[in-house]
């Protein structure tokens, strides 16, 4: 379910559980237990015994003490178990960090821990040591009196996995140990973020061994323990003096003196219990049920004896007992009270962890009815300083301890790391004999110094019933790398090669993904473990189960991916894994194959050899290397650019330019996984120059060198190559000691006994042998190896005994034996003699042949190959050497100064191609396309998000062709849509990692910085970054900001920050902004929920401390931002309320709308806010939103909210049919008593404020329905909210516009008295500066009375009403005032002549754009459309055709009229009359829809639909109605009568009735009856009086007349009469006008009567 969750799930369940199980450490603690191991979410606690010391110094170890000691440990474990059950059953677990953050305060996560805790059994509670940590759930194993203990600081026992059980699996029959599990009765199954846990608990008692196993090395500050006087055997440690090397790894940590730090490494241990007492577990957890201990029957046989009342269930051979079967009793012991206290108060002697291992019969002691005494553990363990024993330290990972080391505060910060991880499993080896126990410290041991030369870090150890198993990781900080797969596959198989050897049935897996990392349980005093969590570890461990990872190394696709073609794979296919819905796919890692790498470089070399680019660079180096073919002078090339940016590719060209029968190139690269092997950088080119020596046949150097003094002799090849053999490294071994068991008796014991000291069983990681042992023979190819390097050494004078110091380049020499010369001389002095005699063979050959080295990626270069290059460029004059490495500044490349001191140099940086270079990449890449040009626009998006890296480049190519997010269009390469604009998501991938690695490396305190400035803005100053920093970070938090600024100058060695140039608003602050948006996401991304929470609500209070009346508009935006990444929901609804207020009065609206929607969010998720909040302050934001809405024309969202928040007024908008009309009813009612009675009631202040705020709704919903069209709902809110304005008294535009409303509603209905008596009284108190929304309503009685020319006045005055320096400031009433004023204008056939009214509609495109209001668009394309139409610029049309096409589905339904009839007019005009056929079926369709409306939009449907039909009508080639058809017949009369119906609900009849009388002559003309129709044509012209003003649907009118009339001299009069008006209006007469008004009706149909 976490998984589910993503990364927050992850760090969720990790967080939660390590808070449950800091819960259950305390409880363990106080009984005296010690957690072993943290396995998934089982946990293996053990209680041993501890001795006492009697008054004569010697050990207490009677029977009966010891039957007491086991009594009373198992005692203690089953009252913990019991405790256990009562306290941390029904554990509610949260699965996403928001939901934890939600839920879990900061009051709890801050509580100090309080060692005291009550038990529930009655009696005293008492201190008692313990060596406890925590689990949730005790398993004791009783065992030796190995004391395991740490002081607080470094008290982690690395062990927490992933949480969940990834070694055990989830099933019940899989828990091992104590184990959770989720409720079966929890009331939260239907909760899909959260979860109870369960406990159940198996017990079991008997012989344990306790193993330490690794790698220790021996610390020069350690202090050594020996046992207490007690001990049995007592053992000293003994020291062995390793002569090895350090094993160092070389990271850049930029501290202020040094620009590399060493992380040594000291060594590393892992600590471990097994033997019966651990293997009996599983079955006994098997029987366990939730909230029960399963206990065997050795435990219930001794546990029996002291509680005879106790009453257990028998489950097969196992006894269950439950907390509710206990009852409490009453014991006291005072003599063992006694001793426990007087252990405890003396000085803890910490045992020396030199004894590894100890195996021994578990004695016990018991306690007979006293009261179980709770235990504390001792204040000097707790304190113990760490320079007490180093080796404490070595059962801390190295990631771990540099984290600590460089933490500003003492703690790992939690975060997210890209990792592969890497399980191991032994198989069924058997640890606790002896045999297993060697074959698991070598696995240990091998694995260990793997991943130290891979730079993985060994996380676990642990044995269960089935096996040993081993956890690594690659990629934690600071070991982090670019490609941590590629480490991790070398790492495994030279690992997997070891094991084959001694090992079997041992599994490898790889998997490759995000974790969570942290420190669990957070702010414990006994214990915390740096854990690990994520999916990626349980498919790591799931892919081990299958046959075919036996003795072999599984991958994920991820992993394989990562690793790329470098590597043999083999395909099993996808396989189902427990936990994942769909199979996965599983490879199988076999080997790195040298030839094969080569021959993939080189085949990328020849297929990109062709390079596009870079040709001013080329044509330096070539001149360069003309320079130095004239005169060969220590000749260095330095060719550097960023990942990807054609590096290799240009040397590969370059070496093509230089190779001639006398000069060779010879290639050699570095890669990072193998900046730690030491000369890998050179091997290829000493191979090379083998090959010249070979083939060239170069003559012998006759100056001979000598190794060996007095003319010695060599070597002798033959027969001596396998007595070579390796030193005795003895002293390099991993010491394992192994305590004596049970079974060892005294006399083998002392036996062994060296100098009075006992002596320690000891063997090495690689079984070490006592003698020359026999050595494996050297293989074929190592023979002819040696063979080939001797021929060289005597080719060029040197003396063949250098030969083995070439062991440490060719590692297939290893088994060479050293001769006695070598042999006395150390690493040292090895690396100088090779250094010497490799740099003199190249000079001889230089002699012979030019020689040109090239060397790619030197940043990742071994130091050794480093020194070795710089001894060849110092020493051989004739050498060109070139080198090619990543930005100098970026990677720290700093011995490149050093080569630049000695002889010529020349750097090229490559910084990207330019635009005509990308083009012809591109062409190439559409070759087959037949790609001629390609757009400029596709040019700069690839330039933008490329950089002109060639590698990004060809891969965003090839994304664009393969997504199609590009086309060719007449030979051009062109985008598929005009928002061409693709994420970087391909050229950051390995950006991303490439950040995370070099984040890994900087400054501890830096890292801080740049934590907390990735949460910021955009830019942000030194002040904002520096209030949230921690008190523990001395450099940055209380410093200067030009203190600040020079250490971010010294310590940003990777460029992540760029300071912006001074500005005015900069106000002399120092600007930062980060190099790339990529890099706060990668540092951001790493960062925990719960750290990114905290942060933000710092920053979030630091500025609302901050915010000022003169800052408020910049700062409340910040402050919203980061309340809402935070957990305080109450600050998030306050702030995003004040910021969507100040967004509205910006006119932001869709800010403001955002900022709402939160807003209601907040109040829907948060019930018990919503309640505190109150429903006045809920009434708002419903009614705020449902304004922005409706202001951005989304009017059912609008109507929605609005409706709610009448709901919190207690004044719901009626819902059903009896309701509306009763409500309608008694408002009528209402409003008679206004206008007959004076109102004497007073309100209350409540009441007031409610009834005001209806009146705002109720003024907004009346907006909504003069746009829809629903006249019912228009009437009654128009008529609730003239009542409401009526009861408050008072006077404002809300008061007048229902007035105005109410006069138009009766005016459309046909009552003239009451219309003009609303009218009356709004004039009477209406405010022309104010009352915007009044003078629009005034201006429509106006248009519906017919008096044009009073309507614009007004729509003008209301349109400057409405703007406040230019700036809209209501939308809606703008919109209207526009939409009407352009209607009359293009009906007028003006609107092209009406400069003032374009830009009046120019301004409402962009106030509709700038809200996103989409509604409003189609608006603008109607009015465009229909004016285009008018004025016959039919091309003009073309794009908004488009737009409304895209959109007539979504359109609501006042609107889909008027698209309809205006794209059937268009249609039909562009002669498409099958598209114009559809939109008059679909206009018909609709029009029933329509009611009486205020709303004039839908005329210019019905408008624009007769002029179309009159067009079609006038085509012979359309049959727009069969006669003959009775069917069709009366559907087209039926059809004709709806459009007739819907004219007459317009009401504007005034403005309407040219068409409506064409309207009613259609259905005659468009059948023959000429006569009749034009007969209603003529009374129409006769009955309009009014639409002189309306000169284009005048002069329409008059051309049909022409048209249809039945004599001669009418048709050419109307015509006539119609041509005149058309040609004052600038419109093309023959358009519409009769072409032969003489002989002719319409086009093509002859006249009745002709002249």
């Amino acid at each position: 379910m976490a998984a589910e969750k993503g990364d927050s799930g992850a760090e969720a369940i990790a967080l939660e559980i390590g808070s449950y199980m800091g819960e259950c450490i305390e409880i363990i603690e106080e009984f005296g237990g010690d957690v072993v191991k943290f396995l998934g979410d089982a946990v293996l606690v053990c209680f041993q015994p501890i001795p006492f010391d009697t008054n004569d110094g010697t050990t207490d170890t009677t029977t009966e003490d010891s039957i007491k000691r086991k009594k009373d440990l198992i005692t203690r474990a089953v009252d913990c178990g019991l405790q256990l059950l009562a306290k941390q059953s029904h554990y509610r677990v949260y699965l996403t960090a928001e939901e934890r953050s939600k839920y879990r305060s900061s009051a709890v996560d801050d509580k100090k821990v309080n060692p005291q805790r009550f038990v529930i059994f009655d009696g005293e509670t008492s201190s008692v040591n313990s060596r406890g940590s925590f689990s949730d759930g005790s398993t004791t194993s009783l065992g030796n009196d190995f004391d395991h203990r740490y002081f607080k600081k470094y008290s982690i026992a690395f062990s927490l996995w992933d949480f969940i059980p990834v070694i055990f699996g989830k099933s019940r029959k899989n828990k091992v140990y104590a184990t959770r599990r989720v409720s079966d009765t929890s009331d939260t199954t239907t909760e899909r973020n959260a979860i109870d846990l369960e406990l159940h608990i198996a017990l079991s008692c008997g012989d344990i061994t306790n193993v330490v196993l690794g790698d220790i090395k021996p610390s020069k500050h350690s202090t050594h323990y020996s046992r207490s006087s007690y001990s049995p055997s007592p053992v000293s440690p003994i020291h062995r003096r390793s002569t090895r090397n350090k094993r160092c790894s070389y990271m850049s940590v930029n501290d202020n003196d040094s620009g590399n730090q060493v992380l040594e490494y000291q060594g590393r241990l892992e600590y471990a219990i097994c033997g019966p007492a651990v293997e009996s577990l599983e079955d006994a957890l098997t029987n366990a049920n939730a909230g029960e201990i399963s206990i065997t029957p050795e435990v219930y046989s001794l546990y029996q004896q002291d509680n005879p009342i106790l009453r257990c269930e028998k489950r097969k051979q196992f006894y269950i007992l439950k907390s509710s079967l206990v009852k409490p009793s009453h014991r006291k012991n005072s003599r063992f009270a006694n001793h426990l206290h007087h252990h405890h108060s003396q000085k803890t002697l910490i045992p020396s962890h030199h004894l590894l291992c100890d195996h021994v019969n578990a004695t016990t002691s018991t306690l007979n009815t006293e009261s179980i005494i709770s235990h504390s553990r001792n204040s000097s363990v707790i304190e113990l300083p760490v320079d007490k024993n180093s080796n404490y330290l070595k059962y801390i990972n190295r990631s771990a301890l540099y984290q600590l080391q460089h933490s500003t505060d003492e703690n790992l910060m939690p975060q997210f790391r890209d990792v592969t991880i890497m399980f191991i499993s032994l198989g069924k080896l058997n640890v606790a004999i002896e045999s297993g126990l060697k074959i698991a410290q070598k696995a240990v041991y091998t694995t260990i110094q793997t991943l130290v030369k891979y730079e993985g870090v060994l996380q676990q150890f642990a044995i269960d019933d089935k096996g040993a198993t081993l956890l690594a990781v690659f990629g934690l900080p600071p070991l982090s790398h670019e490609r941590e797969a590629i480490f991790a596959a070398k790492a495994a198989i030279d690992i997997r090669d070891s094991l084959l050897t001694f090992v079997e049935g041992f599994s490898i897996s790889l998997s490759t993904g995000t974790i969570f990392n942290a420190v669990l349980p957070q702010k414990s005093p006994y214990r915390r473990d740096p854990a690990i969590a994520g999916d990626t570890i349980v498919l790591a461990v799931r892919m081990l189960k299958f046959p075919f990872s036996k003795k072999s190394i599984v991958c994920d696709f991820a992993t394989k991916q990562q690793i790329g073609r470098s590597c043999d794979f083999a395909d099993y296919g996808e396989n189902f894994v427990k936990g994942k819905i769909k199979p996965i796919q599983i490879y199988g890692i076999l080997r790195f194959d040298a030839n094969k790498i080569e021959r993939i470089a080189s085949q990328d070399q020849d297929v990109t050899s062709n390079i596009i680019g870079y040709r001013v660079e080329m044509e330096t180096a070539t001149d360069f290397v003309d320079e130095w073919n004239d005169s060969q002078n220590h000749h260095l090339l330095i060719v550097s650019g960023a990942s990807g940016a054609g590096k290799s590719f240009f040397c590969k060209a370059l070496s093509k330019v230089i190779s001639t029968d006398t000069t060779i190139c010879c290639w050699t690269s570095s890669t990072e996984v193998e900046k730690s092997s030491k000369y890998y950088l050179v091997k290829n080119i000493l191979l090379g120059l083998f090959d010249i020596i070979e083939s060239r046949q170069l003559p012998v150097n006759t100056r001979r060198r000598h190794l060996f003094p007095n003319g010695s002799g060599g070597l002798h090849m033959n027969g001596s190559i396998n007595s070579y053999h390796m030193d005795d490294c003895s002293s390099n071994s991993s010491v394992i000691s192994i305590v004596p068991s049970a079974t060892t008796t005294k006399e083998n014991h002392t036996s062994n006994c060296i100098n009075g000291l006992p002596a320690i069983t000891t063997f090495s990681s690689l079984s070490r042998m006592s003698n020359t042992a026999n050595y494996d023979p050297l293989t074929d190819s190592a023979n002819e190896l040696i063979s080939l390097i001797g021929r060289c050494l005597r080719v060029c004078g040197e003396d063949e005994g250098f030969l083995p110091l070439f062991k440490v380049v060719f590692t297939s020499l290893a088994n060479l034996k050293d001769n006695k010369y070598i042999r006395r001389v150390d690493s040292r002095g090895r690396d100088i003699l090779l250094t010497g005699v490799i740099t003199r063979m190249i000079r001889y050959v230089s002699e012979h042949v030019g020689l040109v080295f090239i060397s790619d990626d030197v940043q990742w270069a071994d130091s050794s190959s480093i020194r070795l290059l710089q001894h060849i460029h110092e020493h051989c004059q004739r050498v060109l050497l070139i080198l090619a490495t990543r930005p100098v500044q970026d990677y720290k490349v700093t011995f490149i100064d050093t080569f630049r001191e000695t002889g010529y140099f020349e750097e090229i940086s490559l910084n990207g191609l330019s635009s005509p270079e990308i083009k012809e990449i591109l062409l190439q890449t559409f070759a087959s396309a037949n790609v001629e040009t390609v757009s400029p626009e596709v040019l700069r998006v690839v330039q933008k998000k490329t950089a002109g890296n060639p590698l990004y480049i060809k891969n965003m190519a090839i994304v664009l062709k393969d997504l199609h997010h590009i086309e060719v269009v007449e030979g051009v390469l062109v985008p598929t849509n005009t928002r061409f604009d693709l994420e970087h998501q391909l050229m950051n991938l390995d950006y991303k990692r490439i950040i995370k690695t070099q984040f890994d490396r900087l400054n501890s305190g830096f890292q801080e910085f740049l934590t907390v400035a990735s949460c910021l803005d955009q830019t942000f100053t030194i002040k904002e970054v520096q209030s949230v920093l921690k008190e523990s970070n001395t450099e940055f938090k209380y410093v200067t900001e030009e203190t600040v600024q020079q250490k971010v100058e010294a310590y940003d060695v990777y460029k992540f920050l760029k300071k912006e140039a001074d500005s005015i608003l900069a106000q002399n602050k120092i600007i930062y902004t980060f190099a790339h948006i990529s890099i706060p996401q990668c540092i951001y991304d790493m960062v925990s929920y719960e750290i990114r929470i905290a942060l933000h609500r710092s920053l979030a209070t630091f500025y609302e401390d901050s915010l000022r009346k003169e800052n408020y508009a910049e700062l409340l935006g910040k402050i919203t931002r980061h309340y809402l990444q935070t957990d305080r929901v109450a600050k998030q609804l306050y702030f995003l309320r004040a910021l969507a207020e100040l967004n509205m009065k910006s006119y932001l609206l869709p800010e403001a709308t955002i900022n709402l929607e939160k807003a209601v969010k907040i109040i829907d998720e948060n019930q018990e806010l919503a309640v505190l909040y109150g429903r006045l302050r809920k009434c708002d934001i419903y009614r705020q939103l449902g304004m922005c809405f409706t202001m951005r024309t989304k009017l059912e969202e609008g109507e929605r909210y609005l409706f709610l928040a009448l709901d919190c007024l207690g004044e719901p908008w009626p819902r059903s049919e009896p309701e509306f009309l009763y409500k309608f009813w008694i408002n009528r009612f209402t409003q008679y008593k206004h206008r007959k009675l004076p109102i004497f009631r007073r309100l209350n202040k409540d009441y007031k404020e409610i009834e005001t705020r209806v009146v705002e709704i109720m003024a907004l919903l009346s907006n909504i329905y003069f746009f829809t069209g629903k006249g019912r709902d228009f009437v009654y809110s128009c008529l609730v909210g003239l009542n409401a304005c009526e009861r408050l008294g008072e006077v404002n535009p809300n008061y007048t516009l229902f007035l105005a409303r109410n006069s138009l509603l009766c005016w459309l209905n046909d009552d003239k008295q009451q219309s003009i008596f609303y009218i009356t009284k709004a004039l009477r108190y209406i405010d022309e500066k104010n009352d915007f929304d009044t003078l629009s309503i005034y201006a429509h009685l106006y248009f519906a009375a017919g008096r044009f020319k009073n309507a614009s006045e007004l729509l003008y005055k209301s349109i400057d009403a409405v703007r406040t320096l230019g700036v809209v400031t209501d939308c809606q009433a703008f919109y209207r005032s526009v939409g009407l004023l352009i209607t009359m204008r293009i009906f007028e056939g003006s609107l092209d002549s009406s400069p003032n009214d374009l830009l009046l509609l120019k301004q409402m495109a962009d106030t509709a754009h700038a809200n996103c209001d989409f509604e409003a668009e189609i608006w603008l394309a109607v009015y465009n459309i229909g004016n285009a139409l008018i004025m016959d610029k039919l091309r003009e049309c073309e794009a908004f055709v488009t737009l409304l096409e895209t959109n007539l589905k979504q359109s609501a339904d006042y609107n889909r009229i008027a698209i309809h009839g205006t794209l059937l007019y268009y249609y039909a005009r562009m002669h498409n009359y099958t598209s114009a056929q559809r939109h008059l079926m679909l206009l018909v369709s609709i029009l029933p829809l329509l009611t009486v409306t205020p709303n004039i939009f839908p005329i210019f449907g019905l408008i624009f639909g007769t002029m179309g039909m009159y067009y079609m009508l006038e085509d012979d080639q359309v049959a727009f109605v069969c006669v003959g058809d009775r069917k069709r017949y009366n559907r087209f009369i039926h059809g004709v009568f709806k459009i007739n119906h819907a004219f007459q609900q317009v009401k504007f009849w005034e403005f309407t009735q040219p068409c409506l009388y064409l309207a009613r002559a259609l259905p005659y003309i468009s059948t023959g009856r000429t006569v009749e129709g034009f007969t209603v044509l003529q009374h129409g012209a006769h009955a309009m009086h009014l639409t002189q003003e309306i000169k284009f649907l005048k002069a329409f009118y008059w051309a049909n007349l022409g048209k249809y009339a039945f004599t001669p001299s009418d048709r050419i009069a109307w015509t006539e009469n119609a041509r005149k008006d058309l040609d004052d209006l600038n419109i093309p007469a023959h358009v519409y006008c009769n072409p032969d008004p003489v002989t002719m009706y319409s086009r093509d149909t002859p006249a009745d009567l002709i002249a």
